[in-house]
């Protein structure tokens, strides 16, 4: 076995499908893929175009879900989400 073939896990890195995601944050997927075309999740792609999301994504969803159950308009939630990374800044 290649030394360097394993990389040490973080927190970006992509791991998760969609449907993984799905379960762990517990939005439905196709909530996930509105999250996504609205700019406020970006998980990497496969060289098949298979969505992977990573610990922070699955993280920024679970956030998502709370403020959807909280009434929170998507524009509402991106400015939030804005606010709070720039909070721990």
């Amino acid at each position: 076995m290649e030394s360097g073939a394993f990389s040490k896990r973080t927190s970006r890195t992509p791991v998760y499908s969609i449907g993984v995601a799905s379960r762990l944050c517990g939005i439905s997927v196709h909530t996930l893929r509105w999250v996504e075309r609205a700019g406020v999740v970006s998980p990497q792609r496969t060289e098949g175009n298979q969505r992977l999301f990573c610990d922070e994504d699955v993280h920024l969803l679970s956030r998502v879900k709370e403020l959807l159950a909280q009434r929170v308009n998507l524009s509402g939630i991106r400015i939030i989400l804005r606010m709070e990374l720039e909070g721990k800044k």
